[in-house]
């Protein structure tokens, strides 16, 4: 059974949820993904899962990727980011509302990649800081391992959006200790959208 046989059955579900119908509609009809969630394990499957099938079909269309997210997963978010540094298909991003923690970091992951646009509203904002991943031990010698191993993933985070977006180094070290708000014309000049709807051309 493909993709749209699906819809098909899910169409015919008389007790499908509205919402879910939507979900599926805009997905199968219009290649449109929606995140609005926490990062979580679950990117594989929803957001994913999805854009490798629509990078890999034979249309030439445009998938849109719709972000509004408070940030999560470290390892989940990092992982979706370098997929989409790579994307290989025509791909639109817009952010809704907020692209907070992980979710600026998958934002940053699109900065570079000629095949990705990325749009945000006047009122939509990125959030920047330290400290992506937590301590979760207490024993000492545990406690250290960690501390070291979350002092590697703060750098490989640094790095990564400094190099995929106009961020500099002296920039982001002056602004991600605290919680760095930055807002729709701050996004556009700091690389991390492309367009702000509304504004004219």
């Amino acid at each position: 059974m493909g993709d749209l046989d699906f819809l098909s059955l899910v169409q015919d579900t008389s007790s499908l949820d509205p919402v879910m119908y939507e979900y599926f509609n805009q997905r199968f009809n219009h290649r449109t993904i929606v995140f609005n969630r926490d990062v979580t394990e679950d990117i594989v499957e929803t957001i994913w899962l999805p854009l490798r099938n629509f990078e890999l079909d034979d249309s030439a269309a445009p998938v849109t990727l719709i972000i509004n997210s408070m940030g999560g997963s470290v390892t989940d978010g990092l992982f979706l980011a370098h997929y989409l540094a790579n994307y290989s298909k025509p791909l639109n991003v817009i952010i809704t509302g907020c692209a907070a923690s992980m979710a600026a970091v998958i934002l940053a992951g699109c900065g570079k990649n000629p095949n990705i646009t990325r749009f945000c509203y006047p009122s939509s904002y990125a959030l920047i800081h330290d400290g992506y991943v937590a301590l979760a031990a207490s024993e000492a010698k545990t406690a250290q391992d960690m501390m070291a191993f979350n002092n590697k993933v703060d750098e490989d985070i640094r790095k990564f959006i400094i190099d995929h977006t106009n961020i500099t180094a002296e920039q982001y070290d002056e602004h991600a200790r605290h919680q760095w708000f930055i807002d729709a014309r701050e996004m556009l000049e700091l690389g991390l959208c492309d367009k702000i709807i509304g504004d004219d051309d």
